[in-house]
């Protein structure tokens, strides 16, 4: 992907860049005193508060389709709200963190998620040489080529709810492995770790998408009231077992393709979502770790107790962890120059399949960092920081989210100016696949998206391919 620099942007693109210079140069240099990295995430943070501001007030597209305002927001939580919480309400962090010393590389953690939001918003201010066409009354309208195949959606819907189906039948208990809560799949030991089977019902999520943007696209207000109500029966699985990490990023990637390239959502849906966030937030992680009845969720949701543990439980703490990580740099964990990325191609191949299929980079570190808790099949997370340092060092964590915002960049651009389903449909999914990525990693978190980002681009691209041949004819 080839990109410029204009001289009008060029002035935007100095302090991004000597920032991530300076960034780097106090992570190596690890001073005991943590003044430096404060002072370099403050900044970041601040940068990264204005880029979102910006995004928001701007009249152009609405701000929840800019995938980077996605990413900044999701650093801002991890590496400056959650431990902003934490020390407010004298939070300690949870005893298998505390036990290995993570405060021993705060200056360190700070640095690179300075570096991490320096080099988004740098990302982001980078000029492709590829110029889009502001919309005309021909790119707005109905279009054969946009619409999804229909024999195609037909299959691959019947292909991923069969195996889905299937699935849940091996269980023994189909009913608790499609609607029961995570106690309830435990207690009759719903196995999950068949990660290609568990998220096949995502699969026919993304031809159902496909046909959202494609509704979206053409204005028919049915269809989309129609495709959206469906869009959301997929979400239900997720929602009865308190799995944020899917249901909140599947919610999200339907709300980018309904608001698509509006300029403005109206304020009282604003309110709404603010509304909605303790919620979806909040409320799924009490069902799921506490007997309270749902019934009584929606007050437990908004008690002042409950939204200060999500930001200083596990949940949140990745900091922490990314300090724990560092500390085993270059003694237990060392480089694996990109190893760790052949997992994207084998990620959809099941391991039946393939026995010797790479392990999953957090599957690999919990090993060395928490071996009782990864032989228990429990995970956490280190952010999208650590795959890039642990492969290629401080290079490799900024070249990461450099692209990351030009990608964004471009699909945000290309749906602005050259809106289509198509378009509406990739914006959407990376864009919302963001907010997982950052708290997660790129090889391990892919799988939620490769599915449905696979089968909605099938049946779309299968039609403007038939329908370009019958142009030539």
């Amino acid at each position: 992907m080839n990109v410029n620099v204009s001289s009008k942007n060029a002035g935007g693109l100095w302090f991004p860049a000597i920032s991530i210079i300076v960034a780097a140069l106090v992570f190596h240099l690890n001073l005991d005193s943590r003044i430096p990295g404060l002072i370099l995430i403050m900044l970041g943070s601040v940068l990264a508060g204005f880029e979102i501001f910006r995004a928001i007030v701007l009249p152009a597209n609405s701000a929840i389709a800019n995938g980077n305002v996605w990413v900044l927001t999701s650093l801002l939580l991890i590496f400056i709200i959650a431990p902003a919480v934490r020390i407010i309400t004298n939070a300690e962090l949870p005893p298998v963190f505390a036990a290995l010393n993570p405060d021993t590389n705060v200056n360190q953690v700070n640095s690179l998620a300075a570096i991490a939001i320096f080099a988004t918003i740098l990302g982001s201010r980078a000029k492709s040489h590829s110029f889009y066409r502001l919309p005309s009354a021909e790119s707005t309208s109905i279009s054969s080529e946009d619409r999804p195949s229909v024999p195609l959606s037909i299959v691959i819907l019947i292909f991923w709810s069969f195996l889905y189906i299937y699935w849940a039948f091996s269980q023994g208990n189909p009913v608790a492995a499609i609607f029961g809560s995570r106690n309830t799949q435990q207690l009759f030991g719903i196995v999950k770790s068949n990660g290609y089977l568990v998220d096949s019902l995502y699969g026919a999520l993304g031809v159902s998408t496909a046909w959202l943007a494609y509704a979206v696209k053409v204005r028919n207000r049915p269809l989309i009231l129609k495709i959206s109500i469906a869009c959301l029966l997929f979400l239900i699985p997720s929602i009865l077992q308190g799995d944020r990490s899917k249901f909140i990023f599947y919610l999200l990637v339907i709300s980018i393709i309904l608001t698509a390239w509006n300029r403005k959502i109206p304020r009282r849906y604003i309110l709404l979502a603010a509304i909605l966030i303790p919620l979806l937030v909040v409320a799924p992680r009490i069902y799921r770790e506490t007997d309270v009845k749902v019934s009584n969720l929606g007050s437990n949701a908004f008690s002042a107790s409950n939204l200060a543990e999500t930001f200083t439980k596990e949940d949140t703490a990745m900091a922490p962890t990314l300090s724990i990580l560092i500390n085993n740099l270059g003694t237990n964990i060392h480089p694996q120059y990109g190893l760790s990325y052949l997992n994207l191609v084998a990620k959809p191949i099941p391991r039946s399949l393939w026995p010797g299929k790479p392990i999953e980079f957090d599957t690999q570190i919990m090993r060395i960092i928490f071996p009782k808790y990864a032989a228990a099949g429990v995970g956490f997370a280190f952010s999208a920081i650590s795959e890039p340092l642990v492969n290629f060092g401080i290079a490799g964590v900024i070249g990461f989210f450099i692209l990351l915002g030009v990608v964004n960049k471009r699909l945000l651009d290309r749906m602005r100016f050259s809106p289509s389903a198509y378009s509406i449909f990739l914006n959407a999914w990376i864009a919302g696949f963001m907010f997982v990525l950052i708290r997660g990693n790129l090889t391990v978190d892919f799988q939620r998206a490769v599915f449905p980002l696979l089968s909605g681009l099938a049946v779309l691209r299968l039609q403007e391919i038939r329908e370009k041949r019958r142009g030539r004819v």
